[in-house]
């Protein structure tokens, strides 16, 4: 039997007779009328199909799967998508189908060419367009002052917590700031009526309790005990109170009390998406049932969105406030309340939000050419002072490459081969040469005695030493070759930082010199840069670097992968600030 034969088996129609083989007809069919003629009284009957009982189109639909068989599979898929196409938004089958989907026809990232050189379409001015939601609590309050002399003049700013009250900022200018009780708010919506006894609505009423009493000690306990399960009560409730207070606003940024916006990038960024378009936006985490902008990385909502979750979507809105009560994670309540009403998290542009500090945020091989929109991790006052001060007057948007820049530490890697043709041996004039550069060294013998003790013998003849300033010992090539690759090398210091599954790390290397040809050589392709640890003899070798701060704690030796890094960085496109 063919596989059309069985097509039409499926449908009652008989095979289609083969001209080698042709049908042989019953004996009592082969004339029928003969049995009359004979006095049997039978009678042929024409069959019916029971095809004539389906509506036209589909009855059109089976003759043209019958004639054209290879068909049948595709029917089928597109049967099986246009019942999907009919599911809630939010249906675990639709959710699969749409991450496949966007895996399967997703190759790579959106150049950056329209962030570089292509004028904004959409004028974004941060006063008039911009509001910003900064959610704190009351264990992390202490964060909200420094956080608004990093960003001064940011435009309209609302503060939401889990407690209620007013906060004096200490920049000297006496400004005093409100903070509004969102859980308080939320919990007076009556879908909420009734489930006033759960147990995080008790939670929040001992915060409360102790917060009137002023008992900062218990107050400070419970917070830091229960109160990341508080926060997933504000998000809803602070999203509604904002477009409430800002009904005209193009953006909403929703950002944490240790977030960090670098303005000149989120503002050229955000110039080249229409606002009545309906934008989520944010660093993608989680599975393919909700995927989510982490909140610490910021969040980005435009305002046909915000209209669609807030105004013209009471009942989704009313569901996510039930939720709230369970939900662990508030950034993911948000984008199952988003999903509902179709809205889902635009993933290509991910990237572009950080979720580490700038010393810790790890630069990919795919991302050196790109704007950096966030930075995250900033729980301590001063760190967020400090973030404040290098990026405050930046006029331009920042790239990730330039971290290196701003914080002020050279790129050992932007080395100019004519320095090689030069035989002064002043380490000053070697600074963009091969080096390792040693601190607190106080004399010439201690730097000497560091030469002879760490390198001498594994990075063999040819370096010097020398004392440019003080307290700085420079180890350096006295003379490589003009065609050699140059290895930039420090001491005391860390370009891979901490250390996760992306990160391969060898055990027993010998030198700092064996773990630089192990992130070079061509088995790990895409090591950027290379850690070595003496005291062990580990080697970690990662695909991205950081800029790094010096560590004291432990002896370790760390570069790049030289020549990848200047191939990536020479492949950056130039950004025109005229937009075009």
């Amino acid at each position: 039997m063919t596989l059309s034969d069985f097509v039409r088996g499926l449908f009652g129609e008989p095979p289609i007779p083969s001209p080698s083989h042709p049908p042989q007809p019953h004996p009592q069919t082969a004339n029928p009328y003969a049995n009359i003629a004979q006095g049997s009284g039978w009678t042929p009957r024409r069959r019916r199909s029971t095809r004539r009982f389906l509506p036209r189109p589909l009855r059109r639909a089976i003759r043209f799967l019958k004639s054209n068989w290879l068909s049948f599979p595709l029917f089928v898929i597109v049967c099986f998508l246009l019942g999907a196409a009919v599911l809630p938004y939010d249906s675990t089958l639709r959710l699969g189908l749409r991450w496949n989907w966007k895996r399967l026809v997703t190759r790579g990232r959106p150049s950056e060419e329209w962030v570089l050189r292509e004028r904004p379409e959409y004028e974004v001015d941060w006063g008039r367009d911009v509001g910003v939601v900064l959610k704190t609590g009351y264990g992390t309050r202490g964060r909200v002052p420094a956080w608004f002399e990093s960003v001064r003049g940011w435009g309209e700013v609302v503060v939401i917590a889990d407690y209620g009250g007013e906060m004096v900022l200490g920049d000297g200018g006496g400004r005093v700031v409100k903070v509004y009780d969102m859980v308080e708010r939320g919990l007076e919506n009556p879908i909420l009526g009734g489930l006033l006894g759960h147990k995080r609505v008790g939670k929040y009423e001992r915060l409360t309790a102790a917060v009137g009493a002023k008992d900062e000690e218990l107050a400070g306990g419970l917070s830091k005990e229960f109160g990341w399960e508080l926060d997933a009560l504000k998000f809803i409730p602070g999203l509604e109170f904002a477009y409430q207070r800002w009904p005209d606003k193009k953006w909403y940024l929703l950002v944490d009390d240790d977030t960090f916006l670098v303005e000149t990038s989120v503002k050229r960024f955000l110039g080249h998406f229409d606002p009545e378009e309906k934008h989520y936006l944010g660093n993608a985490v989680g599975d393919f049932r909700a995927r989510f902008a982490h909140g610490g990385s910021a969040v980005i909502l435009s305002q046909a969105a915000m209209r669609a979750l807030v105004k013209e979507n009471p009942k989704a809105l009313k569901t996510s406030y039930l939720e709230s009560l369970d939900e662990v994670w508030g950034d993911r309540l948000l984008a199952k309340a988003l999903i509902r009403v179709g809205i889902y998290l635009d993933e290509r542009y991910a990237y572009l939000f950080n979720g580490e500090p700038p010393r810790r945020s790890k630069i990919r091989g795919d991302r050196m050419c790109s704007p950096i929109l966030s930075f995250h991790t900033l729980p301590q006052p001063e760190m967020m002072r400090d973030v404040g001060e290098h990026f405050r007057n930046v006029t331009e948007p920042v790239f990730w490459l330039d971290l290196w820049k701003i914080y002020g530490v050279p790129a050992p890697w932007r080395w100019d081969p004519e320095m090689t043709k030069k035989t002064s041996k002043d380490p000053k004039q070697r600074e963009g040469m091969s080096r390792i550069v040693l601190r607190d060294v106080k004399s010439e013998w201690e730097c000497l005695a560091e030469y002879n003790r760490r390198f001498r013998a594994s990075t063999g003849t040819g370096w010097a030493w020398g004392k440019p300033e003080p307290d700085v010992c420079v180890i350096f090539r006295s003379a490589p070759p003009f065609e050699s690759e140059v290895d930039a090398w420090t001491l005391d210091w860390d370009y891979v930082g901490p250390v996760d599954e992306a990160v391969y790390t060898h055990e027993n290397v010998a030198s700092a010199q064996d773990c630089m040809e192990k992130c070079t050589e061509k088995a790990f392709k895409k090591c950027i840069a290379w850690t070595w640890e003496s005291s062990t003899g580990r080697c970690h070798v990662s695909p991205w670097m950081i800029v790094g701060e010096e560590v004291k704690e432990q002896d370790k030796v760390s570069g790049f992968n030289i020549r990848r890094v200047r191939k990536l960085e020479r492949e950056c496109p130039t950004f025109d600030g005229d937009g075009g």
